[in-house]
């Protein structure tokens, strides 16, 4: 292995540890360490939305929701491909959370797809984009 393989590999080790306690963040319903993650020029596109968000704006969305509901999430990487200071991450996602109208679990799965950007040696997210592809009712 030379050595830009051996620094690829460091670098995808790096952003698969960023993910994970990207997920570790959001699980606990912790909105000040999840907006830590996101660069400040980031943009988070949720599935069904009908308009971006910036990620300054995300401490304003929160009203404790994903306490509420209790959601939790993980990341399964399915590649990393680095550029320069940008890493594209394609990944799928399961999330459980109760469903606000009558508290039933609900599991699903998404496609995400993650660009990070390097600054100052660390990995923030700069654009989040996740579609969900399935709902389960967990009986």
């Amino acid at each position: 292995m030379n050595n830009t393989d051996k620094s690829s590999t460091k670098e995808k080790e790096a952003i698969s540890i960023v993910l994970g306690n990207f997920a570790q963040a959001l699980s606990n319903g912790e909105i000040n360490a999840v907006v830590n993650f996101f660069d400040h020029d980031a943009i988070f596109i949720p599935d069904g939305m009908k308009k971006s968000i910036a990620a300054n704006e995300l401490r304003k969305t929160d009203t404790g929701y994903l306490k509420r509901v209790d959601f939790r999430i993980g990341f399964t990487i399915k590649d990393i491909t680095i550029e320069n200071q940008f890493a594209f991450v394609e990944a799928f996602a399961a999330t459980t959370q109760n469903r606000i109208s009558d508290l039933k679990p609900v599991e699903k799965r998404s496609i995400d797809f993650f660009v990070l950007k390097k600054l100052n040696e660390n990995w923030k997210i700069y654009r989040y984009i996740f579609n969900n592809v399935q709902e389960l009712e967990l009986i």
